[in-house]
């Protein structure tokens, strides 16, 4: 699937060349994760807060179909590893996904607008236990629906500031659910 995405951001950045007015690359960051374990030891259940907490950078480019309508993927997942102290040693969460959506632009004046976006997601959890001289990896993978809803300040012709919502499916390994949606900050350049 990695093949996959790496491809179709290859053809949206190298397409256009001819055109370049018509792409877009541009970058976010949202706040660090939040999360807690539900640990059961000898029947009792204890939680166990973060102590330390992944902040999700993303990259993402597009190809402006018309004023309207963009095609774009990205992928998100910079950022560390959300680590959790456990019975026995540390368990260290990482999160990550790769998008391909069509974006739709509805534009409120001559400086904002607002935008959604339907797609394609295909989520990453990369789980690492550690302790007591021993390490267990492990990653799961799931395909999910990729929706988003955001509002743009056009800076420049050229250069927007975005604040936005993405929510893509949960990924689920036994009993740990990690929950893919974030609310960023970005920046958008076009050519």
């Amino acid at each position: 699937m990695k093949k996959l995405f790496a491809s179709i951001l290859a053809a949206i950045v190298l397409t256009p060349c001819a055109q370049a007015e018509d792409l877009y690359l541009g970058a976010n960051i949202a706040g660090r994760t939040d999360g807690y374990l539900n640990e059961r030891e000898g029947g009792v259940t204890t939680r166990r807060d973060a102590v330390g907490k992944q902040r999700r950078f993303g990259l993402f480019a597009g190809y402006v179909l018309s004023p309207e309508w963009s095609l774009e993927t990205g992928y998100d997942g910079f950022g560390g590893s959300t680590d959790y102290d456990v019975a026995g040693g540390r368990l260290e969460l990482r999160t990550s996904m790769a998008y391909l959506a069509a974006r739709r632009t509805w534009r409120l004046g001559e400086s904002w607008s607002l935008f959604g976006k339907a797609g394609v997601a295909r989520g990453r959890l990369g789980l690492d236990f550690g302790g007591a001289g021993a390490s267990d990896a492990r990653t799961v993978h799931e395909n999910s629906a990729y929706l988003s809803a955001g509002a743009a300040y056009l800076v420049t012709r050229d250069v927007s500031l975005q604040v936005e919502f993405q929510h893509t499916g949960t990924i689920e390994y036994e009993g740990l659910t990690a929950k893919m949606n974030k609310l960023s900050l970005g920046a958008r350049f076009g050519f």
